[in-house]
């Protein structure tokens, strides 16, 4: 058994001794620079994660083969609240939080009640997040390794001069806005301060006030909705009897009303501008059967009652539409079948059968009422049909909202797109409607544990990704962009449209300060969008000791936005102590390493972090040194399930290293999945993969021991050599294109299938031709698999005495000579003729059969094959064919070969020399299928003689 972790430590110990990874400038070398989001460290990275980190490193090891002068570095990323609140849950010994540190990232005990402070949380995951990656053999360039927030100065320098460079250009302002927010702690909430909820969307609710008048007092009931275009067509209220709601006084700016919502409702209201102060609380079943106006159309309604009403969505106050929803048709319905019902809450069964659809919308393809329609089609019978109800409503929702017409005045002949607008508008103008900010999920939970509200912010800063002039240089950008897989690229380019404000800061948790507003906190998502830039200067600055305090904002100015100029450093070595030469050195590596070639991260970094990248650069830099391309990958599962921490169904990638070794968890990866395609982590394919490089090491062993030699080669040899030829073109062509699994399929699968065929082919030989034909694949084989399994080829690479590392050996490249498409044609032939007698005998049952005859296609089937294959249509080739009197001598066998030639498209059938190819092989066919073979004999044998096609021969057993 192959001691993968002794070879993986020796070579990983000569990587960092040697400093292979650390790439120096060279203007003589073309230079390809790549960087993948730096993990966020909270914890372990798992194998999912694995994928995220693996895929660059793949690419950058295959381009440096290439002759590239590669930078891969890496840093960590601890800014935000997620490390702050985990630093709480373990002082005050959460259990959950507990289980997971102490027995799924097994952190020893008496370094986990260290956790309490947040900085040794950071230390540690820094020091064995550094570790994993060593481990897993990643080419990274650690003389550039650096961590955000104020805790590394020199970073913070940088990111406060980021934020100085986009207020001075406008695009940071302070304001007012809805965001995420964590009302136990007192924060704003981004997606990686989430535990659950990162993709919910925030709904913006109208509340139409809906007006009730009891003894001379009038209070409202805001009913929530998103199309309040709607409110023409209310037939009544809905309201759920057993939640609990509350009469109470709010106050919005110089408005006082009393409203009556749910006790959740006005929870969450109290974070939206609204002072809340709770007169009356009760059950809703105390106005169940009251009756309310209409603020718009002034109609009296009645409230009926219904336990599907939500009291924890939105305000608990919901109104009948049932002409255009169908989950309110449903439920009208239903209740006008439960006649005990109304009686128990008094109300005349009458009163509900008499209700009368209001049609609001023309709708083509329906009638004066498209949810009844809609419903009918779906067969709703009521409204426990959830999901059929669901279906509905998104249906009619976007056909009534893209295609219908308005029928009610003063809206009537406006597309309903518009109507929706303008009547928000016009009631909120007359100060019958409000707004109310709500998730679509109410599982929304930070990382401190506590469900998250949606709060209006004032005088917070916010980035200002709606500016227009910003959006379109950002679109410029993106148009100019490689976006890997390209199908993502309608995605980028709808968020980069409707991306308007974001909450860049917030009062708690590691960051750098705000540097005109320091009591303010940069959040994680907004200091971690050009750090690519800072990379490029972050070796000098590790290796020369430069400090935070010396990178005043114009040294930032001078090495990524001006021109090269000995007086400007003077200057600022003046200003700062930096030595000049120090400062032309940082200089000089940004304009050779920028801009950036490639980005790399998981495609839930789209919405986000990928899209500020793009707009942080164009912001900031010249134009010169925009990105050049962003590559997306996707998620993995565990065993076919999600991978959660919490639930403790997560597997940690240095587990898994250590389990089964580097470079079989590196090949297992990036043969699951291709781009943004998601991959599943399986146990027992781990094993069974282990032991195929296993077998690769022993073969590259074995073969090191031959020698190249020129000496004459067998055509299985030479086909060999053409299918080696054709594994470097396909691997070569999928890596330019990020497709791993492509990759590993021509670089592993392909080279050990084919190994394993001529293997069969040539048992029994022992010659110098086949080991010098084993010994070329051999150098090949060990290049292609570097980037995919580097410790096992760096061991191979030495065995077989190739000058240094592999990791900085030069990729192959076909060989011209090496390439012979016919010899590969006429092995397939073979390969083909073989399983078609293993057939014939399986299914004729001819176990006892003892010979095969085998007939080639006659001369003048071969002329028709290539009259077809020139003409690829039946008259012409006809035509054609019997011009010549020779043809026209076999009569209705020619239509019949070109009808056949024709209707199977065998337009690229390629000639070969079928008999010199059978009886080359002869011996190997006998072997393989234990028959005798007879190879074109005079005797037809069974009539088959004329069956035989080109490429095709015709069998006879017996």
């Amino acid at each position: 058994m192959v001691d993968f972790k002794a070879i993986e430590e020796k070579w990983q110990n000569k990587w960092l001794e040697e400093k292979v990874f650390e790439p120096q400038m060279d203007e003589k070398v073309p230079k390809f620079y790549i960087t993948v989001a730096f993990p966020y460290l909270s914890g372990h990275l798992h194998v999912g994660h694995a994928r995220t980190y693996t895929i660059p490193d793949v690419i950058a090891r295959f381009k440096r083969m290439q002759g590239y002068n590669v930078l891969f570095p890496m840093a960590w990323h601890i800014t935000g609240s997620p490390i702050v609140g985990i630093a709480e849950r373990i002082k005050h010994r959460d259990p959950q939080t507990v289980y997971l540190y102490r027995d799924i990232y097994k952190v020893p005990e008496d370094i986990l009640w260290s956790f309490e402070d947040p900085i040794n949380i950071v230390k540690y995951f820094m020091k064995t997040a550094r570790e994993t990656f060593i481990r897993a053999g990643f080419s990274v360039d650690w003389s550039r390794e650096f961590h955000t927030t104020s805790l590394f100065p020199p970073f913070s320098k940088f990111i406060e001069w980021q934020f100085l460079k986009l207020k001075e250009k406008g695009l940071v302002v302070k304001g007012t806005h809805y965001v995420r927010w964590d009302p136990i702690v007192g924060t704003p909430l981004g997606d990686h301060d989430l535990i659950e909820g990162e993709d919910v969307q925030i709904l913006d609710y109208v509340l139409i006030k809906f007006i009730l008048e009891e003894n001379g007092e009038v209070a409202y009931l805001p009913a929530a909705t998103l199309r309040p275009e709607t409110v023409y067509g209310v037939t009544n209220m809905w309201l759920n009897p057993e939640a609990t709601y509350v009469k109470a006084k709010i106050k919005n700016k110089d408005i006082e009303e009393v409203w009556i919502i749910t006790k959740e409702a006005a929870y969450k209201l109290s974070f939206q501008d609204k002072e809340i102060e709770i007169l009356e609380e009760f059950k809703g079943e105390k106005l169940i059967g009251k009756w309310v106006k209409n603020p718009v159309t002034e109609d009296e309604i009645i409230i009926l009652p219904a336990d599907f009403v939500d009291p924890d969505n939105a305000t608990g106050v919901v109104m009948s539409v049932p002409a255009h929803a169908p989950f309110d048709h449903a439920a009208l319905e239903d209740i006008k079948k439960n006649t005990n019902l109304l009686v128990k809450y008094d109300i005349d069964p009458r009163i509900v059968e008499n209700i009368t659809y209001v049609s609001l919308i023309k709708l083509e393809g329906y009638g004066e009422f498209p949810a009844v329609d809609e419903s009918e089609k779906l067969s709703v019978k009521s409204q426990k049909d959830v999901e059929k109800l669901e279906q509905a409503t998104k249906n009619i929702y976007k056909a009534e909202y893209h295609r219908g017409i308005f029928k009610i005045e003063p809206y009537k002949g406006k597309p309903v797109s518009e109507v929706k607008d303008l009547v928000a508008k016009d009631m909120t103008e007359k100060g019958i409607a409000d707004r109310m900010y709500e998730f679509s999920d109410k599982n929304v939970i930070s990382r401190f544990g506590n469900r998250a509200v949606v709060k209006i912010i004032h005088d917070q800063w916010f980035i200002d990704y709606g500016n227009p002039e910003w959006k379109a240089k950002a679109r410029e950008a993106l148009a100019n962009m490689k976006i890997l897989p390209e199908s993502r690229r309608t995605q980028f380019e709808a968020i980069l449209e409707w991306l308007d404000k974001k909450a860049c800061v917030r009062k708690v948790g590691l960051g750098t300060p705000l540097p005109w507003d320091p009591e303010w906190v940069i959040e994680s998502l907004s200091d971690s969008t050009i750090y690519m830039a800072y990379y490029t200067i972050s070796r000098a600055i590790n290796k020369y000791g430069i400090k935070g305090e010396q990178l005043v904002p114009e040294v930032f100015d001078y090495l990524f936005l001006e021109e090269k100029s000995e007086a400007r450093e003077e200057e600022l070595s003046e200003k700062t102590d930096i030595p000049k030469e120090f400062l032309r050195e940082m200089k000089e590596e940004f304009e050779y390493w920028y801009p950036l070639d490639w980005r790399c991260s998981a495609k839930d970094l789209i919405p986000n972090h990928l899209t500020f990248f793009i707009f942080n650069h164009v912001a900031i830099f010249r134009k010169k040194h925009w990105p050049r391309g962003i590559a997306v990958n996707g998620f993995g599962t565990l065993e076919g399930a999600k991978m959660s921490k919490s639930k403790g169904n997560v597997l940690n990638f240095i587990d898994a290293i250590e389990e089964n070794g580097a470079d079989v968890v590196r090949l297992y990866i990036m043969s699951l999945a291709e781009h943004d395609s998601d991959f599943d982590w399986k146990r027992s394919e781990v094993g069974k993969l282990r032991k195929q490089i296993e077998r690769f090491y022993e073969l590259i062993s074995e073969f090191a021991q031959y020698e190249e030699k020129d000496v004459e080669l067998m055509d299985i040899d030479k086909w060999l050599l053409h299918r080696v030829n054709k594994a470097i073109k396909g691997t070569t062509e999928a890596l330019e294109e990020f497709r791993t699994r492509t990759a590993v399929q021509w670089a592993f699968y392909s080279i050990l299938n084919d190994l394993r065929w001529y293997m069969r082919r040539t048992e029994g030989r022992d010659d110098e031709a086949k080991r010098s034909t084993l010994r070329k694949l051999a150098g090949v084989w060990v290049r292609l698999m570097a980037p995919f399994t580097p410790h096992i080829c760096e061991e191979l690479w030495e065995r077989l005495g190739g000058e240094g590392f592999v990791s900085l050996a030069e990729w192959p490249e076909p060989v011209e000579e090496w390439w012979n498409k016919t010899i590969e044609l006429e092995e397939e032939y073979i390969k083909t003729l073989i399983e078609d007698i293993k057939e014939i005998v399986s299914v004729a049952k001819l176990e006892n059969a003892k010979r095969a005859y085998i007939y080639t296609a006659e001369e003048w089937k071969w002329k028709v094959a290539q009259v077809v294959a020139e003409k690829k249509d039946f008259k012409a080739a006809t035509s054609e064919v019997m011009k010549d009197p020779e043809m026209r001598k076999h009569g209705k066998g020619v239509s019949k070969l070109i009808q056949k030639l024709v209707k199977e498209r065998a337009f690229d059938l390629k000639r070969i020399d079928e008999e010199k190819a059978l009886r080359q092989a002869k011996d190997f066919i006998e072997r393989e299928t234990g028959l005798e073979i007879i190879i074109n004999p005079e005797e037809d044998k069974g009539g088959k003689k004329k069956q035989a096609m080109p490429m095709k021969p015709a069998v006879y057993i017996e």
